[in-house]
């Protein structure tokens, strides 16, 4: 048997429950989870039941943990490995995910071993953000990252970007893997004060606080020539409170608006080309597969840092739900729960 913590109903609450120890199916890998790695959408689930089919229902959707069993035509993690990995939480199958248990059965493209240069908590951190950020720069702007072999090469670098949500995971993402392809383009970028300097440091241009009443003007004239920015990546759905933010876009540029799904509706007014991104759209398309293992090996190469400082705030499952809304108010860092 082992342990999961279930959510009963919409709201909550949750429960630990035991049920019988999962057995990998072919292609799958099953994992104690010594890390699980909080993010909103975690919070949304629980309050919303945004995604979830059925009850109970077992949220999480990152971790990290021991290889303790491998399926048929798994070759690269065996019994003993550390690893990471996107968990899932019924995102894509009711049949396997949900991080908030002892152990869990995923498929092997999804996980990869630990880089050797960091911690178990790091590389908790790490997967979602990284392929939220790939789905938005890639599947959702078409923006070439050349260096991820496998994906798509389709379309061509913007003249300007506009990170809302800097220091989120995916927006801290966003911002080193668009200065790793593009050295030399103008990446502007909000966040809390505190997080300027890490965000300067992973590649962004200018940084401003996201809370400043002259924050449109600022963008506006820190563009290239004053004329705007071309493109927006919204991280945090800011949009949806600072509805003017479009207003920094480039009249002649081509006025693209990625929005990062996270249960709050963005509107964009007439004229500006809206994707909405998540992470599972990165499951089905060319070189999807191989984002997890290319993220370990650019961390053990020392081309990817782990972009946010990790903190673990709780200890166990029984802790769980005591600490899930530190991930409400958190900016610049990761949480994490230990197990």
């Amino acid at each position: 048997m082992t342990a999961q913590l279930q959510l009963l109903q919409k709201g909550g609450p949750f429960k630990v429950v035991q049920v019988p120890k999962p057995t990998p199916g072919p292609e799958e890998v099953l994992i104690r989870q010594r890390v699980i790695a909080f993010n909103l959408v975690d919070a949304k689930q629980r309050d919303l039941g945004i995604g979830i089919a059925r009850w109970p229902h077992v949220l999480g959707i990152e971790g990290a943990g021991v290889i303790e069993a491998v399926g048929s035509g798994v070759h690269h993690l065996r019994p003993g490995d550390e690893a990471a990995g996107w968990e899932g939480s019924g995102a894509l199958g009711d049949s396997w995910g949900g991080a908030f248990q002892e152990r869990v059965a995923v498929p092997g493209y999804l996980v990869a071993k630990k880089p050797k240069n960091i911690s178990l908590e790091e590389a908790a951190s790490l997967p979602i953000g990284f392929v939220t950020a790939v789905a938005a720069i890639v599947n959702g702007l078409k923006i070439p990252l050349p260096f991820l072999q496998g994906l798509s090469t389709e379309g061509q670098a913007p003249l300007s970007v506009l990170v809302l949500g800097g220091s989120s995971a995916t927006g801290a993402a966003v911002i080193q893997l668009l200065r790793k392809a593009y050295p030399s383009l103008p990446i502007l970028t909000t966040s809390s004060e505190k997080s300027h300097k890490l965000l300067s440091d992973l590649g962004a241009t200018y940084v401003t606080k996201y809370k400043s009443h002259s924050v449109v003007a600022d963008i506006k004239a820190a563009s290239p020539g004053g004329a705007g920015v071309d493109v927006i990546i919204d991280c945090v759905s800011a949009g949806a409170r600072q509805t003017d933010i479009t207003d920094v876009l480039d009249p002649s540029g081509s006025k693209r608006y990625a929005s990062v799904v996270t249960g709050v509706p963005v509107p964009i007014p007439e004229g500006v080309s809206k994707v909405d991104v998540l992470a599972s759209d990165m499951v089905g398309v060319q070189g999807g597969k191989q984002l997890i293992p290319s993220l370990i090996n650019l961390v053990e190469e020392g081309r990817y840092r782990v972009p946010l400082p990790v903190r673990v705030v709780g200890h166990g499952l029984e802790a769980l739900a005591d600490v899930l809304d530190e991930v409400k108010t958190v900016s610049g860092e990761k949480v994490v729960l230990t197990l």
